[in-house]
């Protein structure tokens, strides 16, 4: 005999599924980055420890993020995500709110667990109990210090990649483009993240999603990180946080006056 369950309010199933959905793709995708960072200090020889497999990692974690939240929410995931939604009226302003505090909450508790699962990863790759910028790139994106970009380079940077994220996504769910059967939908935009990955994160790590940059960025100063992580870079902390909503609105407006709006219209 089955249990009967309350029905719960949909605002607040979406937003359960947000957080569990953005809770896989930050633990999944740094996950990636933190056995790139541990492995490449250690004497284990790992096949796949280069940049190829943070960008296929933070793939499949949206992949995987999207297939468990998508049926509810939609499998936003991504603030700046939920904001260009709204703005194209495929998402309501009053989920809004509630959807972006389910991915903040999400990302925070994903680092938080991730830095206990590779706790000692970490004092190995730092050589004791301190921790510096060697391991804080593990939970939020730097600028390259090899490359000494300018603070407009990698403003543009994190303003292109994220427009061309929404670009993809919109096309991917457009029932009048290709046609995509929603059970390709979350594979093929993890494959897109992927191609950003791959084309833009030399310059600062590719965040294109400020719950999954700005919590981890703030578990990062309460587990003892200092204030570094918001001072690198100077002050470069603004940037992914506030920026990758300014792309997702410009890749809404493309992809909206562009292609959606000259769809032709069904007789």
């Amino acid at each position: 005999m089955m249990t009967s369950v309350p029905k719960v309010p949909s605002l607040v199933r979406q937003f359960m599924a947000e957080l569990l959905g953005t809770f896989l793709v930050v633990y999944l995708g740094d996950g990636a980055i933190a056995q790139v960072v541990v492995g490449s200090q250690t004497s284990q020889a790992f096949f796949f420890s280069n940049f190829l497999s943070i960008a296929l990692g933070y793939g499949f974690a949206l992949t995987i993020g999207i297939f468990v939240s998508g049926g509810v929410s939609g499998g936003h995931l991504n603030p700046a995500v939920t904001l260009a939604m709204a703005s194209i009226k495929k998402c309501k302003w009053k989920c809004v709110p509630v959807y972006m505090l389910a991915q903040y909450i999400g990302a925070f508790f994903a680092s938080a667990i991730l830095f206990g699962v590779y706790r000692d990863g970490i004092m190995l790759v730092e050589g004791g109990y301190n921790k510096t910028v060697k391991t804080q790139g593990i939970f939020a994106s730097y600028p390259s210090p090899n490359i000494n970009a300018s603070i407009a380079s990698l403003s543009f940077d994190q303003i292109l990649a994220t427009a061309l994220l929404i670009i993809i996504i919109l096309a991917v769910t457009d029932g009048k483009n290709m046609k995509v059967i929603s059970s390709l939908v979350p594979l093929s935009i993890g494959l897109g993240l992927t191609a950003i990955h791959l084309s833009f994160g030399v310059n600062a790590g590719t965040a294109i999603n400020p719950a999954r940059d700005f919590s981890p960025r703030l578990f990062t100063i309460i587990a003892g990180y200092g204030n570094e992580p918001l001072t690198t870079g100077n002050y470069f902390f603004w940037i992914p946080w506030i920026l990758p909503h300014v792309g997702a609105l410009l890749g809404a407006f493309i992809y909206e006056y562009m292609i959606e709006l000259h769809h032709p219209i069904d007789e």
